[in-house]
């Protein structure tokens, strides 16, 4: 029960943190919100790549739900997500470094995804290993 939540839990919270950025991303207010951007209110054409960016982690969203339901067999899935979340943990460290304080909550979270997602993955080739030998 809990190696299969230590599998399955970094789905979900990799469903739940690309849906809140999905949200984000087509709704300028809360995406400043979440970046402590104040005032946040972009161009037709910056809300349109960041409209783009929505569709991207609402698809990424999906695939993730889908993954979670066969969690070993797809676990390639979360190894491609922490890889994702690693990429994005540089962007928000450079800017980080760049003095916005505000994406240290991001760093954070992204560091806490990445080992949770990176023992998922350990932790559902085990089982699959486990599961193969019987």
């Amino acid at each position: 029960m809990f190696i299969s939540w230590l599998i399955k839990g970094p789905y979900w919270l990799g469903v739940i943190a690309d849906a809140l950025w999905a949200v984000a991303l087509f709704f300028p207010p809360v995406f400043g919100w979440l970046t402590g951007a104040d005032g946040f209110s972009p161009e037709w054409q910056m809300r349109s790549v960041m409209a783009i960016g929505g569709v991207l982690m609402a698809g990424w969203t999906v695939l993730l739900f889908w993954a979670v339901q066969k969690p070993i067999d797809r676990r390639f899935v979360i190894l491609l997500t922490a890889l994702v979340v690693a990429a994005l943990f540089f962007l928000a460290l450079m800017n980080f470094v760049k003095d916005n304080t505000s994406q240290i909550w991001i760093l954070i979270k992204c560091l806490i995804l990445i080992a949770a997602m990176l023992t998922s993955y350990a932790l559902a080739g085990a089982q699959g290993r486990t599961d193969n030998a019987i």
